[in-house]
């Protein structure tokens, strides 16, 4: 799911851009979800309270919180996230090296340029490492998917299991981490209620427990009885893929 931001006090504006970049999105069969903020303010509120975007079309002139504050407020909390900023003016280009512009969109808009600017935006996000994105204490993390070996939930606590033996956690429910990580290229699988695996650290499996590799060691985890049979058709599909390839 491709996360995006359109910060902009002009609600024509802004509805222009959202409306642009959907049709684009639908043409290109990317499925992405798109908020609109009317000031910095409630788009910074937004990241505080640990959403997590993968382009930002911010406006630089809003009243209550300009677009530059708002950036470097944003760059504190999360450095990777690609800033597409939005003017009338040019006066602000020196400043917006402090704050890491991926590009600049003039007013009055130009379609062809935003729908270029959104897809090279695009390609950059999907050509990167894929991260799994979580807040915790009002900071938002990443953790590679390459690295993750489960998930494991417990009373409200999503544990993270990665493959040099370390483990960190968030608050939150399985169920909204599956849906984080559909289309992903990184297959998980759910075994159990309670854990989420990364279908590459699966050593072995037999009908009631997957044994998981990683650090020179093996660990097994329950498979449910009502999820039996599909995952191991699950696997035995993965696998004949991999060896087809």
């Amino acid at each position: 799911m491709l996360k995006i931001a359109i910060c902009d006090d002009d609600t024509a504006f802004s509805s222009q851009v959202e409306d642009i970049i959907l049709s684009e999105c639908d043409e290109k069969k990317i499925n992405a979800d798109i908020e609109v903020f009317t000031d910095g303010y409630y788009l910074l509120k937004s990241f505080k309270q640990g959403t997590s975007y993968n382009i930002i079309f911010l406006d630089i002139e809003m009243k209550k919180l300009d677009g530059l504050a708002t950036a470097r407020e944003i760059r504190k909390i999360d450095s990777t996230v690609l800033i597409i900023y939005i003017s009338g003016f040019d006066d602000y280009l020196k400043e917006l090296f402090e704050v890491e512009p991926f590009r600049f969109i003039s007013k009055p808009l130009d379609k062809d340029r935003l729908i270029r600017y959104f897809n090279e935006a695009y390609n950059r996000v999907q050509d990167n490492e894929e991260y799994f994105q979580f807040s915790f204490n009002k900071e938002i993390k990443k953790c590679p998917l390459r690295d993750i070996v489960y998930f494991e939930s417990n009373n409200r606590t999503i544990y993270i299991h990665l493959n040099d033996g370390s483990t960190t956690y968030f608050y939150g429910k399985l169920k909204d981490v599956e849906k984080k990580l559909e289309g992903s290229k990184f297959v998980f699988l759910r075994p159990h209620q309670s854990y989420y695996v990364n279908y590459h650290y699966i050593k072995k499996l037999n009908f009631y427990y997957l044994t998981l590799g990683f650090c020179d060691k093996d660990i097994e985890l329950k498979i449910s009885a009502d999820r039996q049979k599909a995952i191991k058709a699950a696997v035995l599909e993965l696998a004949a893929n991999k060896m087809s390839v």
